[in-house]
């Protein structure tokens, strides 16, 4: 197993908007896990310390270890007997509810339907755990395109492709190992004797009475099996199988964002469906939770990766869908492959009450999922499992710095610090078990944010967030961003590009044999953002624009006129718009994609890197 070493390092900077994410990516086999090596790679983030508020309610005696006999399994101290209590109450509750006989099972000798899905969740095999988050339809495309082949990168970070320790390492599901954290906290199941951890010392009782859930064989001849002889000496905090959900569930949440609150839901299922079989704890699964947050995060916030994989994955999986959906009829094909499927998902009512589902409840999911309003409140329950606040209640809301990159593709066009507002707003009460280490992690409530209609002010501040919505969106109160059109003129060298906010001036070049080429970017007319110069050469008619003011000073006096203001940049841009030089012409070319930038690098053009910002929210 990896060891646990430090926390990663945030790469928080701001990213295009989703149009331009795709442009990012380019074609290319999947490289094999041991022929590549990210920083992410050698940073796993450091378990013990997230999870060590932990050690407040149980304290383990040593850590394990199976070839040293004074360091036994399962020895330790119940510090907070209370949160303990909860802890078990909560476990058999759950086990109790979903072994209520149903239409499929007695629960005991015959599985019940949320056995069921537990026993498959228990397969540890995020292609039989993650399809149904999207709805019958999409779930069918999705299951499809791993099997067909068609989701090579999609399959590569969530189901399987690397051969690591023998079995089918996915880059982002299987990155992070709880193998560290759980011989440090060293914690006895709840099926097992805890003596030895201090808990009927403390007045708790030595096992928790949980129902043995039944194996099950589907309809192809599987056999799905619990596992319960194979835990004796395997300790329950945090929760493997958890960790794994929740770091395949988010990553399929960031790859597919039009219906994260669903996904991430499903992965709280996951989880949840642990302690349906009674194996472990609710803690273990609030620990889970926590490190597949930090777990995509960490990924996320790897650059490197974030390009080679991530971003690739991302284009994948949309153009995929997107292609589908048309074919089938779901949807019409948008300007961008990500409104297609945010189309197909309006159209298909999976983010309503026709996608992701299910009837089960208990004392803490509290109610069934129909639809997402259902789903986000289901999760958020999962969030704290009952347990009362060990901690000072109302603190200042805390995100990781890493957190805000977990909000890229739902939210394109914010900034870092914005999306960290978003998630600060989101966030439940402070104080809850495992708050206190998580530095924010435990208060993140993704399936909130992820659903957020945002609002920003002219300044940039995010003056509200409203979590629930059908689409996740943003608008500025105060003034709406302004396009900026480009125009090629097929009959001119230098000055073949033009850039204006000048709708009259936009539809006079087309009359003229100028080729429209569409927004290429927005910028904003509020005077109090930063203005970006537009010059123009009378000597071989070129454009050029800046925001620089010494470059802009200096053009002028070499000859250029002065055409004034063309737009300016809001502080609340967060895409990147390149710039590249033709030494032969002289013609300056602006765009927001990386892909346009490196196409004319090849053709002699020299890459001047970022000239300024702008918005982009189509």
């Amino acid at each position: 197993m990896k060891q646990n070493k430090r926390k990663s390092t945030a790469l928080t900077g701001a990213v295009a908007g989703v149009a331009a994410l795709a442009m990012l990516v380019s074609g290319g086999s999947v490289a094999n896990a041991a022929e590549t090596k990210y920083p992410s790679d050698a940073a796993q983030p450091d378990l013990v310390k997230l999870l060590a508020d932990y050690e407040n309610y149980y304290k383990p005696a040593n850590t394990y270890d199976k070839n040293d006999p004074s360091k036994p399994f399962g020895k330790g101290e119940v510090k907070d007997a209370a949160t303990l209590k909860n802890d078990d109450d909560m476990t058999l509750a759950i086990n109790q509810a979903a072994a209520k006989a149903d239409a499929d099972g007695d629960g005991v000798k015959t599985a019940t339907t949320q056995q069921r899905r537990a026993l498959i969740d228990a397969d540890y095999k995020m292609a039989e755990t993650l399809p149904d988050s999207l709805g019958p339809v999409l779930s069918q495309y999705f299951t499809e395109g791993l099997e067909n082949g068609s989701l090579p990168r999609t399959k590569s970070l969530l189901v399987e492709d690397h051969q690591a320790g023998g079995y089918a390492y996915a880059l982002m599901s299987d990155y992070l190992s709880t193998g560290t954290a759980k011989v440090t906290f060293n914690h006895t199941r709840p099926l097992y004797d805890r003596t030895d951890g201090g808990y009927v010392a403390a007045g708790l009782e030595k096992t928790v009475p949980i129902t043995h859930v039944p194996d099950y064989t589907d309809a192809q001849g599987t056999t799905h099996k619990a596992g319960y002889d194979e835990f004796a000496t395997s300790g329950s905090f945090p929760s493997g199988h958890t960790t794994y959900a929740y770091s395949g569930g988010i990553a399929l949440a960031t790859l597919f964002p039009q219906l994260a609150p669903e996904i991430v839901t499903r992965a709280s299922e996951a989880g949840n469906n642990r302690i349906v079989l009674g194996v472990h704890y609710p803690l273990d699964i609030m620990g889970g939770r926590i490190d597949g947050e930090v777990s995509n995060a960490t990924r996320w916030s790897d650059e490197q990766f974030r390009n080679e994989q991530i971003l690739p994955a991302f284009d994948e999986l949309q153009s995929y869908m997107a292609g589908k959906c048309v074919a089938d009829g779901h949807a019409t094909k948008q300007a961008t492959d990500v409104a297609t499927v945010q189309d197909c998902v309006n159209n298909l009512g999976a983010n309503d009450t026709k996608g992701y589902t299910n009837s089960f409840v208990d004392p803490v999911s509290k109610l069934a999922v129909t639809d997402r309003k259902s789903a986000i409140e289901v999760f958020t329950n999962r969030m704290t499992y009952n347990f009362k606040q060990t901690g000072k209640a109302g603190q200042a809301p805390v995100v990781p710095d890493e957190a805000a990159n977990l909000l890229i593709t739902a939210f394109p066009t914010l900034s870092a610090d914005q999306r960290k507002q978003v998630l600060a707003a989101t966030e439940i009460d402070s104080g809850y078990p495992l708050d206190a280490s998580s530095e924010g992690y435990q208060r993140l409530n993704l399936a909130a944010a992820y659903s957020a209609k945002v609002t920003v002010d002219a300044k940039g501040n995010v003056t509200k967030v409203e979590p629930g919505q059908k689409e996740a969106s943003v608008v500025y109160a105060a003034e709406q961003p302004v396009p900026v059109y480009r125009l090629y003129n097929p009959f001119m060298a230098a000055g073949a590009h033009l850039y204006t906010t000048d709708e009259s001036e936009y539809a006079s070049l087309q009359t003229k044999g100028w080729k429209a080429e569409g927004i290429a970017f927005y910028g904003t007319a509020d005077k109090t953002s930063t203005p970006v110069y537009r010059l123009y050469n009378p000597y071989n008619g070129s454009h050029h624009y800046t925001v620089d003011v010494n470059e802009y000073n200096g053009l002028k006096t070499s000859g250029w006129n002065d055409e004034g203001i063309a737009w300016y940049v809001p502080t609340y841009a967060a895409s990147d718009v390149y710039r590249a030089y033709n030494p032969f012409t002289g013609e300056h070319l602006f765009t927001t994609s990386k892909a346009e930038i490196e196409n004319v690098k090849a053709n002699g053009w020299n890459d001047e890197g970022v000239a300024f910002k702008a918005v982009r929210n189509d």
